[in-house]
């Protein structure tokens, strides 16, 4: 794919996108796309305090794989290994891991242990991953995730669930990622969270909606890495349109310094109307960097 005449590919693939746009099916994701349709979109990440040892480390961000049979392995294997070709320290993967049977948190599994990374793999949940309907069938979804959790654990990969995990330094001091569990199915606990939080760490924060970010001003976060908007306002299509009249979302894509905080909102690989510009599938990468005081 990565030497395919993609000029002329995108032209028939933007009128396939367009037309499952106007049913309503911007979200089957079949055949590989060309490196040069995705955005790797490069951040320096300036924390203050930053543990010795970890300047110049990379950080690495994707979202909304929605793996499932709208969004098959042949779609999204080509992304983990573009990844690990930046030599990341660390990927997060920002919810909506999965969508669909079992079968595909074992899929999802297998295409994340790929990922080479010098210190790990984190995840956090979203609301598709507990199923469609939220609250309203949560033993259900419950029991989706736990197997998702145990899934990820067989291939050490973190799921963090209203949870921290440390990224040491050369000095014995760390980095903390804070990750939320999903609001929509009430079991976000932020708390918790950060409770668990070493109090002189830095953080970063990962929540899957950017929605959550004014709520969360008053925890100790720096940076927080979000997904969920897949780049857009609710829909553009004519069946988003009568669905979701008027509505609207402050945060939708890319960085926003919010009271000299950063929340940064990931476009996603999957979903989305992916034949404009604005909405291409991203992938993140932040170089960490020691702010001055």
């Amino acid at each position: 794919m990565r030497d395919a005449r993609w000029p002329r590919q995108h032209v028939w693939r933007k009128a396939i996108w367009q037309a499952m746009g106007n049913v309503g099916l911007t979200g089957m994701h079949v055949l590989p796309v060309h490196k040069s349709w995705v955005d790797f979109a490069h951040y320096p990440m300036a924390i203050r305090g930053l543990p010795a040892g970890l300047e110049g480390r990379r950080i690495i961000q994707i979202s909304d794989l929605h793996c499932s049979p709208m969004v098959r392995a042949s779609y999204l294997w080509q992304f983990m290994d573009w990844i690990n070709e930046l030599q990341p320290a660390v990927v997060v993967v920002t919810g909506d891991l999965f969508m669909g049977g079992r079968r595909y948190a074992h899929q999802l599994a297998h295409m994340l242990a790929r990922l080479k990374t010098s210190h790990g793999v984190l995840c956090i949940l979203g609301n598709h991953d507990y199923g469609l309907n939220g609250k309203a069938m949560a033993d259900r979804g419950g029991r989706r995730v736990a197997h998702l959790q145990s899934v990820l654990v067989e291939h050490d990969i973190q799921l963090l669930r209203n949870q921290s995990w440390r990224m040491r330094g050369t000095d014995g001091k760390g980095l903390s990622f804070v990750g939320l569990d999903d609001e929509w199915s009430g079991r976000m606990r932020p708390d918790e969270a950060f409770a668990s939080v070493d109090a002189l760490d830095p953080v970063v924060c990962l929540v899957h909606n950017p929605a959550m970010c004014l709520q969360l001003l008053h925890y100790p976060w720096q940076w927080m890495l979000t997904g969920h908007t897949h780049g857009r306002q609710m829909a553009q299509g004519p069946v988003g349109k009568r669905l979701f009249p008027g509505s609207y979302r402050r945060f939708t894509h890319g960085l926003y310094t919010i009271n000299g905080r950063h929340l940064y909102v990931n476009r996603g690989l999957s979903y989305g109307q992916r034949h404009q510009h604005w909405c291409r599938p991203e992938i993140t990468v932040f170089d960490l960097r020691a702010a001055a005081k």
